[in-house]
């Protein structure tokens, strides 16, 4: 099966916390276990978001910085458990710049074996 990502991906962990920019206005926390430049990984999350939602999000990279602001909309959710999903979402607004501090972070982590 050929690859369909433009970015690499990059296995990371740290908290986020988002609310959707639509009229239902969800709000809820969770994680990002993956992130690339052009979309985050998936959120481990309690909430049930539908694909094409808009998300603000707040990623909370633990590098001493101030958190990482960005927009993003759903691509597909999966349910692990009846409440925890995993969600896949794409970047529509980010700051390259904060996308580089999470994976500078990722990089200089001792127990990084990838290649």
């Amino acid at each position: 099966m050929q690859e369909r990502r433009m970015f690499q991906r990059f296995y990371t962990e740290f908290p986020i916390e988002f609310c959707t920019m639509d009229d239902k206005k969800i709000e809820g926390k969770g994680k990002i276990l993956n992130i690339s430049a052009a979309g985050g990984g998936m959120i481990v999350t309690a909430k049930y978001l539908l694909p094409h939602t808009p998300l603000r999000m707040t990623l909370f990279i633990p590098d001493g910085n101030p958190p990482l602001e960005a927009e993003a909309k759903v691509v597909w959710l999966k349910a692990m458990e009846p409440t925890l999903f995993l969600a896949g979402v794409q970047f529509e607004k980010v700051d390259f710049m904060g996308i580089a501090r999470a994976l500078r972070l990722r990089a200089n982590r001792p127990d990084n074996n990838e290649d």
